[in-house]
């Protein structure tokens, strides 16, 4: 049973030495007629865990937190995830390609769309720290 514990324990330690963690927001527009804010930054901040090219993260939306999964298929482009965590359960899926802008710092524009809406997708721009 101890060997059973060392070996999940190395392997844990192991996962977490060659991952990384990653801040990440969307820019909010203001709408007309107001000014730029500091919620305009926060207001859909999360984080999310990295392994090679795997993202899983939580991100703040309005009051509630939405889980989002990210895809790098490429160096620089990847397909993007979201669930709602309230009653909705709603589903988006995207696709995003990420540019650095200094050191671990990325700005990223992305186009998403909500699975079950007739409604158009969004075009969005994301800031990106990578930690």
């Amino acid at each position: 049973m101890k060997k059973y514990l060392l070996t999940i324990g190395i392997a844990m330690l192991s996962l977490a030495a060659s991952a990384q963690y990653m801040v990440t927001t969307t820019v909010n527009m203001p709408e007309e007629g107001e000014s730029w804010e500091m919620k305009s930054l926060t207001d859909e901040l999360g984080i999310g865990y990295m392994y090679k090219d795997v993202v899983i993260g939580v991100v703040k939306s309005g009051d509630d937190y939405d889980a989002f999964g990210r895809y790098a298929f490429t160096c620089n482009a990847y397909l993007l995830g979201t669930m709602a965590t309230d009653s909705t359960h709603a589903i988006s899926i995207g696709v995003g390609y990420s540019m650095p802008l200094w050191k671990e710092l990325y700005i990223e524009p992305y186009y998403i769309k909500e699975m079950d809406s007739d409604v158009e997708g969004i075009f969005r721009i994301g800031l990106t720290y990578k930690i």
